[in-house]
């Protein structure tokens, strides 16, 4: 099994089997027993504040209660909302289905993330361009975009999160802005100020005391 091409049937069965043992496998990556938890954890979650919505507000209009259940987990888990999107999704099926559990294709499905997901995430034009030409692989945001061996994708090509920290901004080396992409902080600063406009529109500078998280990421 290469490149992370996976024969669906035969892969979700083998899935299985790995949680029922404790760890996730897909390629080269393991998933730890604790971090299969803190996802189903995350879909609990957002499946139990969807029943609480719809039990207060069974009239709400289409889409009303997965705005606020994804809206509830970024702001309580502190995941980015493309990605707490994906968790609402698959929590309101198994509410449709009346499932009593998540299964492993449930993790799957919030493990292996899209080209829309992955635009998102790139943010700017030109990060796209340089993820595709092997000239990033490191992001810096506010939120958390995924956990570490999750792929995502950028126009077709699969990437895997390989390390996924809690830092200061302003704690940077050399080396992390070649990974971002630039070669001089000065590069990554004007940067930092053009992926976040409302902040630059408010007055705001760079604190190198704000926390963000760290991706680091590679091809699959």
């Amino acid at each position: 099994m290469t490149g992370g091409e996976f024969n669906g049937a035969r892969v979700l069965a083998w899935r299985d089997a790995a949680l029922k043992i404790g760890r996730f496998n897909c390629g080269v990556f393991s998933m730890p027993t604790d971090l299969i938890q803190e996802k189903r954890s995350r879909l609990t979650m957002a499946l139990e504040k969807l029943r609480e919505l719809r039990s207060a507000e069974p009239n709400a209009e289409a889409g009303t209660h997965e705005k606020a259940a994804a809206m509830h987990l970024t702001t309580t888990v502190g995941i980015a909302r493309p990605l707490a999107d994906r968790y609402v999704a698959v929590a309101a099926a198994a509410l449709k289905s009346g499932a009593g559990e998540f299964s492993a294709e449930d993790v799957a499905k919030i493990s292996s993330l899209d080209d829309k997901f992955g635009a998102a995430f790139m943010v700017l034009p030109h990060h796209v361009e340089q993820i595709l030409k092997g000239g990033k692989h490191m992001s810096r945001r506010f939120r958390r975009w995924g956990d570490e061996g999750d792929v995502f994708h950028v126009r077709g090509k699969a990437f895997r999160f390989t390390r996924i920290a809690r830092i200061r901004v302003g704690d940077i080396t050399d080396d992390d802005i070649r990974k971002e992409g630039y070669t001089t902080r000065q590069e990554f600063e004007q940067m930092w100020y053009k992926s976040h406009p409302k902040s630059v529109a408010a007055g705001k500078t760079l604190d190198p005391d704000q926390l963000c998280w760290c991706h680091e990421y590679e091809p699959v």
